[in-house]
């Protein structure tokens, strides 16, 4: 009949593990708040009253941190986030001095700090969220994954108001070069996916 048929795919992920354990909870003690706050009770990616607000405090370094630990080589970092009145975060990881700026308004990738990732992405998932995330070479078993409001591309060490900031969801760190989908950490310890098979 002329019409040409397309085959259907399936997209079968490797097994992976979240290393971040507190992956939705960034009012737990987990996560060092510096200059900063966070307020819970927003609708997330996946449609729940999970997500929280990450607030700028009134110095001039606004940002939340997990420290897990990792093994040497490519990890990646990743966060769902979604603009109010900032618009744009800052991923950076101290121990490699790797960092990225991300528009989470118009989904845009920004410029670096310091030195720039191995790889980043922003993707969209709707309802104004965006998955950003990192690819940086470790030389330590440290990481330092902090996720820093901005100002603007480029500006992370500006004096905050004291109410703005970002909503945020679904931290992960993975030992691998790429993002897989999200896997959320509720007990307080890393979590695998198993490899999907067909």
């Amino acid at each position: 009949n002329g019409v040409v048929q397309s085959c259907p795919s399936l997209l079968l992920e490797p097994a992976s593990t979240n290393l971040i354990t507190y992956s939705e909870d960034f009012s737990n003690a987990y996560w060092l708040k510096s200059g900063s706050s966070v307020v819970s009770g927003f609708i997330s990616p996946d449609g729940t009253t999970n997500a929280f607000k990450l607030v700028e405090g009134t110095s001039t370094n606004q940002f939340i941190r997990a420290n897990p630990t990792v093994t040497t080589g490519n990890n990646t970092i990743s966060i769902f986030a979604k603009a109010e009145e900032r618009n744009w975060i800052l991923l950076w990881d101290g121990h490699t001095n790797k960092g990225k700026y991300f528009d989470v308004k118009n989904g845009n990738l920004g410029t670096y700090r310091s030195s720039e990732p191995e790889n980043s992405s922003i993707d969209s998932f709707g309802n104004g969220w965006f998955r950003c995330t990192m690819t940086v070479n470790s030389i330590s078993t440290n990481l330092q994954n902090q996720i820093y409001l901005a100002e603007s591309d480029g500006v992370f060490n500006y004096t905050g108001n004291g109410s703005s900031g970002v909503y945020i969801y679904g931290s992960q760190v993975e030992a691998l070069s790429y993002a897989t989908s999200y896997i959320p950490t509720l007990s307080g310890a890393s979590q695998t996916r198993a490899a999907e098979t067909c």
